[in-house]
């Protein structure tokens, strides 16, 4: 489902942070049979995380119990070097089960260094949803052009995904291939250029420079977009959105290796496996992954829509990951902050995920109305839902509009016990640290204790989602709660209580960065693997400054 600004515009990414939480689990399924592997790619399979997860979790009409269906979408995965990343993408897409991917690379695996197209005479050399034999580079968006034209011949109105490596634009076929392309006009055609700007010897740039790379495809008569390929909010409307009579690519920059610092960036992890060893502390990072959600009611320039359009676009500017919209309604909590109408004003001010927290009486009197005003995250106050069946049944009415739904609980008050039936509907878990209706008050700290509790215990019950801290969250609370496992952090006065809003968010940022390095480095103590982490990881330790190394 996709809905739209007045001004035409996409925004809409359904159930956000459950397709965050899958991409997190593509990545650390990936690593995982990389390290099994002892070889791999863990660079490209994670540059290209948020492109395949949006393709094959959201985008793709496909049905990887019927992969021969002739209405479906295509993926050609030219940049075959992400095979672990396409592995698990596929295998979290239902293709096969998880634990097969520590077959990979292995003798008589259907996981091999390079991806087999899939066929029922091939079906004990591949698994169900590969399109395309990859391997020789710069063949993909031919073969592409090929399934288009034939699908275009059988009148069938699929799509063909071809996803490219910005090292096979070197490759002389792919600019053939593109005036082929824009010749026949394959409106049915979209490319995604995996810019990560490193190839197998080293950055693309010092190899053979493909800038301007935009320009460039644009000269060869195709639509162009560039975008973060590590936005969700970006990837998917640009997927979605289509030209008519010509071919479109999106030129994606990403970060090889992203979600792994030391493999961040750096050439040398373009095909070289962790150690097992490491395994546990890869994982503890990748789970480590946090969102930093400003709250646009704090400062002293109050809550005029003025106002909050300046905090929405300093919050995007200096690197927020989403915004989060106190409703307030003079009943559930003392104060009035703004409504639906506003939230449907501001939507098209930015696309980051609008993480909205009511605090209203009676939610689900104007739930569609929230819906329509472009929020992508909804949480409702337990203390407002009078049974479980009206929590399921308006759980039921986000999911089904493609919202992620979540829970906020007050200081003084339980988690109920039904929630524990519908953990798997469940994206976010509010935990108040202070009385909702007021900004700028402090962390109550008897909360820490209550968090400390209930995360693990949710866990235990198989709950994958998010936790997030709302109330009195700054630099003196922050670490305290994410050891707790929260992994969102509301933050109001924080962020906006001054001027110098990018210095906020970034000393946040680096706060919890030092804190995780700190506690890697000393699991890796526990682990005696000390010597061989701080030699792996040594450029991160000393530009963060860590001590005891």
């Amino acid at each position: 489902m996709v809905r739209f600004c007045e001004d035409g515009k996409m925004y809409f990414v359904n159930r956000y942070l459950r397709l965050k939480e899958k991409i997190k689990e593509v990545r650390i399924l990936a690593l995982t049979g990389i390290a099994e592997a002892g070889s791999g790619h863990p660079g490209a399979s994670f540059s290209a995380a948020e492109i395949m997860g949006s393709l094959y979790f959201q985008i793709m009409n496909i049905d990887i119990a019927n992969p021969n269906l002739r209405h479906r979408d295509y993926f050609i995965n030219s940049k075959a070097h992400s095979a672990p990343g396409y592995y698990a993408t596929l295998s979290l897409a239902g293709s096969f089960p998880k634990e097969e991917i520590k077959t990979l690379r292995k003798l008589e695996s259907r996981l091999q260094g390079h991806p087999v197209r899939y066929s029922e005479l091939q079906k004990h050399h591949s698994v169900p949803g590969i399109e395309y034999s990859g391997g020789s580079e710069g063949i993909g968006l031919s073969v592409s052009i090929g399934v288009c034209l034939a699908n275009r011949l059988d009148k069938q109105e699929n799509t063909v995904y071809c996803l490219l490596g910005d090292g096979e634009t070197n490759e002389g076929q792919v600019w053939e291939a593109s005036m082929a392309a824009a010749k026949f006009k394959l409106d049915n055609l979209v490319a995604i250029l995996d810019r990560n700007k490193i190839q197998q010897d080293g950055f693309t740039e010092d190899i053979m420079p493909i800038d301007p790379i935009r320009e460039k495809w644009s000269s060869f008569n195709w639509d162009v977009v560039e975008i973060n390929g590590h936005k969700l909010e970006q990837i998917i409307p640009e997927l979605l959105n289509r030209p008519k009579g010509k071919p479109k690519i999106i030129i994606a920059n990403t970060i090889k290796g992203n979600g792994i610092k030391h493999m961040a960036n750096n050439p040398q992890w373009h095909g070289k496996a962790p150690s097992k060893k490491h395994l546990p502390l890869l994982i503890e990072e990748l789970e480590g992954e946090y969102m930093i959600s400003p709250s646009i009611i704090a400062g002293a320039t109050g809550i005029e829509e003025k106002s909050l359009i300046q905090k929405i676009e300093l919050a995007e500017k200096y690197g927020a990951e989403m915004i989060h919209l106190d409703v307030m309604d003079g009943k559930f909590v003392p104060n009035t902050t703004f409504s639906f109408d506003i939230i449907k004003n501001l939507r098209g001010i930015s696309r980051l995920p609008f993480d909205t927290h009511l605090m209203i009486r009676n939610p689900g009197s104007d739930l569609d109305s929230y819906i329509d005003a472009g929020c992508d995250i909804i949480t409702l106050h337990a203390e407002v839902c009078d049974s479980e069946k009206e929590f399921e049944d308006m759980s039921s009415k986000l999911i089904s509009a493609g919202v992620s739904p979540g829970l906020a609980i007050n200081p003084s008050t339980n988690l109920p016990d039904w929630i524990f039936s519908h953990l798997d509907n469940l994206d976010v878990l509010i935990i108040m640290s202070v009385n909702p209706g007021f900004a700028g008050q402090k962390f109550i700290p008897e909360v820490l204790p209550k968090m400390s509790a209930l995360i693990p215990t949710l866990r235990e019950h198989g709950y994958k989602g998010y936790i997030e801290a709302d109330g009195g969250i700054d630099q003196s609370t922050l670490i305290s709660c994410y050891d707790a496992g929260c992994r969102i952090f509301v933050m109001g006065n924080a962020i906006f209580g001054s001027n110098d809003v990018e210095k906020n968010i970034s000393e946040a940022k680096l706060k919890i960065d030092l804190h995780l390095e700190q506690t890697l480095l000393d699991k890796s103590r526990e682990l005696n693997i000390q010597e061989d982490w701080i030699k792996g990881r040594k450029s991160i330790l000393d530009r963060l400054e860590i001590k005891g190394v």
